[in-house]
């Protein structure tokens, strides 16, 4: 791959709309994103707030999604010893921050003018790791936080959320359904419907609709540690099964049809275009399917046709891997320690 542009080192995810690029990031109390053809504009809200995905809608509009807090407001206690004979009680001062309940949105138009922005209050706090945007409308997803662990949670804007497990539940990838519904992806250790734990911690796909968890398939492998960490809309699954990536292609009933595991320090990210699906992954030895791979300690981009076989492979020669994204107008994009990264 070549450099395509340098970008600000707090970035940490990037997202393309036709051939305009952008990336998204944190500050030390708001959110930003910084369009490679425009300007970085600051997303700001409540006391502090963060910024953790991002999709493109219907319109090309980036769609940023993160969370606020809010400050705690109470009175001053009365001052010992000074009379206070007409019972005055101070104004309301803010104090420290609450947790970060409140989900937010911005969307920001390709010149880089943010043209919506709205909120609502979840049950906990909330880091939103998905969204998706369409005509069917806005659908998020991500962990709420609890005692003793952390659910997951999928919810339409505006809706009651769905919860998902007890202790050990996040969400980390999603995708819409042809029905309106949606597929959520991630990792949990909890029963989800009939399912149980068969590793330390289980992979998982999730399919909801209008609101209500109907089908769940989990990873079976004993004593592993799996998780999903992205999904495309033709169930491109990217993730890890202990330290290595792994890459499957599932069909419509939950059912792999091919799969693929490599040597990593992380997770696989994936996206689809077409007819083409692509995998990214820091690589860390060789790989069977790719005998002229001998390279380590990159990032590696493999492009698959429908039945699994590699048809492309590109590299960046680093191991800083935040951020991935495709699309049919800039093809595959790699975001790696400030710098964007294309085929």
């Amino acid at each position: 791959m070549v450099q395509l542009a340098q970008v600000d080192s707090a970035a940490t995810n990037v997202i393309a709309s036709g051939a305009q690029i952008a990336v998204i990031g944190n500050r030390e109390k708001n959110g930003f994103i910084q369009l490679v053809n425009g300007p970085t504009v600051e997303l700001i809200a409540g006391v502090e707030s963060f910024v953790s995905a991002v999709t493109v809608d219907a319109s090309g509009n980036f769609l940023v999604v993160g969370a606020s807090s809010n400050p705690i407001v109470g009175t001053l206690p009365p001052i010992q010893g000074v009379l206070n004979p007409d019972n005055v009680v101070s104004d309301p001062v803010s104090s420290n921050k609450s947790d970060a309940t409140n989900l937010i949105y911005w969307k920001i138009d390709t010149a880089g003018k943010i043209i919506d922005t709205q909120t609502m209050t979840m049950p906990g706090a909330t880091i939103p790791y998905a969204v998706i945007s369409d005509t069917t409308g806005i659908s998020v997803a991500g962990s709420v936080y609890s005692t003793p662990g952390s659910l997951g949670f999928v919810i339409n804007w505006n809706a009651k959320p769905l919860l998902l497990g007890k202790n050990y539940t996040s969400v980390f990838g999603l995708s819409r359904s042809s029905d309106g519904g949606v597929v959520a992806v991630g990792q949990s250790s909890d029963k989800l419907l009939n399912t149980t734990l068969k590793g330390k911690v289980d992979g998982f796909l999730a399919k909801v609709l209008n609101g209500k968890l109907i089908s769940v398939q989990r990873s079976s492998e004993i004593k592993a540690v799996r998780s999903w960490r992205s999904t495309t809309t033709t169930l491109l699954l990217g993730g890890n099964s202990n330290s290595n990536a792994a890459i499957t292609k599932f069909n419509s009933n939950f059912t792999p049809s091919w799969t693929d595991r490599y040597l990593s320090t992380g997770p696989a990210l994936t996206a689809t275009v077409g007819q083409v699906n692509y995998g990214a992954f820091v690589s860390m030895g060789a790989i069977k399917t790719l005998p002229t791979w001998k390279k380590k300690n990159a990032i590696l981009v493999l492009s698959f046709d429908s039945k699994g076989q590699i048809i492309g492979a590109s590299y960046v020669n680093s191991v800083l891997f935040n951020g991935f994204a495709a699309n049919s107008t800039v093809g595959p994009i790699v975001l790696s320690g400030g710098f964007l990264y294309r085929a």
